[in-house]
């Protein structure tokens, strides 16, 4: 290599430029080899400063052998850079490189300067020994104090392990608790009637309970990531995306109602409240959603707002108390009837109300029922704020809270004093004549009756007139019926005025009269009143239109006790007497003969031949149909007696009724009636002909005299015949004697399931408060009260009052004797219910009516 070298030199001009005299090429050689090496050097150590100081990052003053590095790599770039010169020196580099060289010299030398005082610091062996005596027994005590602390750290490693354990146990504890309640907490939402979700800011489903599950028919599992559109039609997905847009813009809670459609159909309102919920850092999660079905809520709502309306504009007063009778409420029709203003009445005890006309005991045995049964109805007179009294019809019912204690009492109350006062007048119209306001024959009878009850007891006589109006009809006939009933009312003062207090004046009808003559001594001071009756008729009447007119009478005269026993006779042979009269002459008096006594025999041979009618089933049964008159149906008929005489024909009840119930015969005879009629009712009901109703008269003795109630059952029971088809028809006279009885008697029938009605309604002592007590199904208005609709408007109005009571007590309205269309047109306007009578049929036997109720099937 190095001949190489030489070689190369050999090649240039070896001597430097400005080399000196004394310059030889060997020693440039060496010159050149030197400086190769020095500069090799120079670039190896500060390459090894770099790698230690890389290594040993440990060291505290490591950067002085940077310095060192950069110093020498400094220095082996002058040498490089006076290699390169050596031949073609330029001196200002060179310079450049040396004044380098220099600076870097120099930092280099006040660095060591600077360092040097830390350096001396450095401890000699000898203290460097002892350093390390120290570290050594620094580093054994060290040791000890790692055992030791090894040794406690495995303690405490066992002890943090079983801490651990603990830790991880309680953890576990917690989790399922966390768990449990998580559980018990989803039961809970499940189990909320209510509609629950969670939404996303997307409006996407996160979650829901079981009742929304039933609500889209699809389990939660396939609810989430949904949206509305997935799950509802478009028009209920927007509605619902709109509100789900405005909460979580507004972060405010909304609510809305809104009808939706379940998958089974059904429609519901639901109240849908949504409110947003937020994350740690406030921020808005999305929105939870909870929806109630108000539709029953809504319903009961409307309900309640109805029965207010009710409450408020019903023409009943209502009272609502609490449990100590004292009042929380009353409606407008409570004012309206009392005059109390709401605010006069609030929480004051309803005593105030009361009348004089109630003692304790009264009150004590209402509210004995009112705590047994729960409820009390019946009559009562209660006071207006003015102090007036009035009748009330009322009723008290109890309202019970969910422990079954009483929390309060509603009275509901109907002013009836106008009802009252019908029935007054009605009453009095039963017993009146409503054209001359005096007696009538049923009043007269009951007189009569007393009348020979007190000369039973306590002897005496007493005589009954009875007389007409001679020439009355031709007045009638030539000034119409308006001028002659207003000489009928002109009679009737006329005689009121002759007569006596004690005696009594009636009107039997047309212009027939009667008078009872009371107290009399002897048997001529009938004659001389009637004579005075006879002298004072047949004076000139001035009637209203301006005409004059003259009449005359005939009388005729029966005593008690002479010539008969009983009313019914006496009225027989006043009748008689005033016939004789009249084919005497007119204008005269007669008395009662002992010759007509004939009729009492043939009286006895009447009952012999109805016990034999019995045995010889002479005896039978007609029906009559009963229509529904705003249908024109065939519901019902009428079962009626008939009597087929060998020798005198077909025979009518009237004929011979009163010598059966005289005798003891009308029980045989009901019996028979009801078998009878059970019996064919069945046959029609087999041969399947329309079901209707039968319905059966019942005697007074066959009532009260027989056990009824077991005879009926006994009677249904062999025939076969529905009970629900069987209505029993009473008289009043029936239900006001033994009052009680009967009242126990109907009910028992009522629990068979059989109808009742009372007959001839308006005959008797027609009266609202026995009406309501018995159990009645059907009022029937006697034929005496059609026959002259609609000439005679009393008539008329007793019918109307008639329907009016039966409604207004629920029951149904049947009008008797019902033979033109006028009349039928009169009752179908008042509201009748039901008619019988020869417009639609006559009785007819039974293959007849089988007949005619095919026809109507």
């Amino acid at each position: 290599m190095l001949d190489n070298i030489k070689d190369w030199f050999a090649l240039i001009d070896p001597a430097p430029i400005g080399a000196s005299f004394d310059w030889s090429p060997g020693i440039l050689y060496l010159y050149a080899l030197s400086d190769v090496l020095i500069i090799l050097s120079c670039y190896l150590i500060p390459l090894a400063f770099a790698y230690f100081v890389w290594h040993r990052k440990d060291l505290q003053h490591r950067w002085i052998f940077l310095i060192f590095g950069i110093f020498i790599l400094a220095y082996g770039m002058t040498h490089l850079v006076s290699l390169a010169l050596l031949w073609h020196p330029v001196y200002w580099f060179d310079l450049s490189m040396k004044l380098l060289t220099a600076a870097i010299s120099v930092g280099t030398a006040y660095m060591v300067l600077k360092i040097l005082p830390h350096a001396l610091k450095i401890p000699n062996p000898t203290q460097l020994a002892a350093e390390v005596e120290a570290e050594i027994q620094e580093r054994r005590e060290a040791y000890v104090a790692l055992k030791t602390t090894e040794i406690s750290l495995r303690e405490s490693r066992e002890e943090l392990r079983k801490a651990n354990l603990e830790l991880e146990g309680r953890v576990e504890s917690r989790t399922q608790e966390l768990a449990r309640q998580t559980a018990v907490l989803r039961r809970i939402i499940d189990s909320i009637p209510d509609l629950i979700i969670l939404k996303d800011t997307n409006s996407a489903y996160l979650g829901s309970n079981k009742a929304f599950e039933e609500f889209t028919g699809k389990p939660e599992q396939e609810q989430i990531g949904k949206t509305d559109y997935d799950l509802f039609d478009s028009n209920l997905a927007v509605t619902f995306r709109s509100l789900d847009r405005q909460i979580l813009e507004s972060g405010q809670t909304h609510s809305q109602e809104e009808w939706v459609t379940y998958p089974d159909g059904r429609q519901a309102l639901l109240s849908t409240v949504k409110t947003p919920f937020y994350g740690p850092d406030g921020e808005i999660l999305g929105l939870v959603g909870i929806s109630r079905d108000i539709t029953d809520r809504v319903e009961a709502e409307n309900s309640l707002r109805q029965a207010a309306t009710v409450f408020e504009s019903t023409r009943e007063g209502v009272i609502i108390t609490n449990a100590d009778k004292y009042i929380l409420m009353v409606n407008r029709a409570f004012t309206e009837m009392l005059g109390y203003t709401e605010a006069e009445v609030l929480g004051k005890s309803t005593d105030m109300l009361q009348s004089s006309r109630h003692d304790r005991e009264f009150f004590r045995r209402m509210w004995t029922e009112i705590k047994t049964i729960g409820h009390w109805q019946g009559e009562v007179w209660n006071r207006r704020k003015s102090g007036d009294e009035f009748p009330q019809l009322l009723s008290i019912s109890t309202v019970k809270d969910n422990e079954g204690k009483v929390s309060q009492y509603v009275s509901v109350f109907t002013d009836i004093s106008k009802i009252k006062e019908t029935e007054a007048e009605l009453e009095f119209l039963a017993h009146h004549d409503p054209l001359t306001r005096l007696p009538n024959r049923r009043l007269l009878l009951s007189r009569l009756q007393h009348g020979i009850d007190v000369i039973k007891r306590e002897g005496g006589m007493f005589a009954l007139l009875m007389l007409d109006l001679d020439r009355f009809k031709d007045v009638n006939d030539s000034f119409g019926h308006a001028t002659g009933d207003e000489l009928l009312q002109q009679v009737a003062d006329r005689l009121t005025k002759r007569l006596r207090t004690v005696d009594t004046l009636t009107r039997l009808g047309g212009d027939e009269f009667t008078v009872l003559l009371q107290g009399i001594t002897n048997r001529e001071d009938a004659g001389r009143v009637a004579s005075e009756i006879v002298t004072m008729l047949g004076e000139p009447w001035f009637l209203s239109n301006g005409f004059e007119v003259r009449i005359g009478s005939s009388v005729g005269i029966t005593l008690y006790p002479d010539h008969c026993s009983t009313a019914e006779e006496m009225l027989q042979q006043a009748d008689t007497a005033l016939y004789q009269a009249k084919e005497e002459g007119r204008g005269r008096f007669k008395y009662f003969s002992e010759d007509l006594t004939i009729a009492a025999r043939e009286r006895i041979a009447l009952e012999a031949a109805l016990r034999r009618a019995l045995t010889e089933k002479e005896l039978r049964v007609y029906y009559q149909p009963q229509i529904d008159i705003a249908t024109g149906e065939l519901v019902g008929a009428e079962a009626l007696l008939r009597w087929q005489h060998p020798e005198d024909g077909m025979m009518l009840p009237s004929r011979y009724i009163s010598v059966a119930e005289e005798t003891g015969l009308i029980g045989a005879i009901g019996d028979w009636v009801l078998m009878e009629t059970c019996i064919q009712g069945k046959k029609w009901l087999d041969s399947g002909l329309k079901p209707i109703t039968l319905a059966v008269n019942l005697s007074p003795q066959q009532f009260h005299h027989k056990d009824i109630t077991a005879t009926v059952s006994r009677t249904l029971e062999e025939t076969g015949f529905p009970a629900r088809l069987l209505e029993l028809e009473l008289t009043e006279t029936i239900l006001i004697k033994r009052e009680q009885d009967a009242v126990e008697k109907m009910h028992l029938l009522r629990e068979q399931g059989i109808r009742l009605a009372i007959d001839d309604f308006g005959t008797g002592y027609s009266s609202l408060s026995y009406l309501k007590r018995f159990p009645l199904d059907v009022l029937k208005i006697d034929k005496s009260f059609v026959d002259d609709i609609p000439e005679h408007r009393d008539d008329m109005e007793i019918a109307n009052t008639v329907i009016a009571i039966g409604h207004t007590l629920g029951f149904k309205v049947l009008a008797e004797g019902v033979e033109t269309k006028e009349q039928l047109e009169f009752l179908k306007k008042q509201g009748c219910d039901l008619y019988q009578g020869y417009l639609m049929s006559p009785p007819l036997p039974a293959d007849e009516f089988e007949k005619l109720l095919q026809a109507k099937h």
